[in-house]
């Protein structure tokens, strides 16, 4: 993906959060999302930021919670990372799956998800 986009997996990650949300997550929820912890997830957040893929802006109705909104540059990064992502997605594991095997697989990472979920999130 760094090759193609020049974004790595956890920015990716993170943009493609934003991107999917119409564009802006409070941090809280954006955390539980990726796979990062809460100190990890702030450094990226500061590099991104630096890199002008995001900015964060403070809740106008709760003065101890942010938002990270995706900027026109990071969109245009992350929209096009996922066109090559997906496309090597379906190189890597199309050939390989049929639909029975992406309906196990979907059956399973639910199952996860829900037990993940019901754990507190492995935090």
């Amino acid at each position: 993906m760094r090759h193609d986009s020049g974004l790595t997996l956890p920015r990716y990650d993170v943009l493609m959060h934003l991107d999917m949300a119409g564009g802006r997550l409070g941090l809280t929820e954006l955390a539980s999302s990726v796979v990062l912890s809460p100190s990890g997830l702030s450094k990226l957040l500061d590099r991104m930021e630096a890199s002008q893929l995001l900015r964060r802006e403070p809740d106008p109705s709760d003065a101890r919670s942010t938002f990270a909104r995706i900027t026109p540059r990071g969109r245009s990064l992350v929209r096009k990372a996922r066109l090559s992502h997906h496309a090597w997605l379906q190189r890597a594991f199309g050939e390989a799956l049929d639909d029975r095997d992406v309906a196990d697989l979907t059956r399973i990472m639910n199952r996860l998800d829900a037990q993940s979920a019901a754990v507190g999130g492995g935090r």
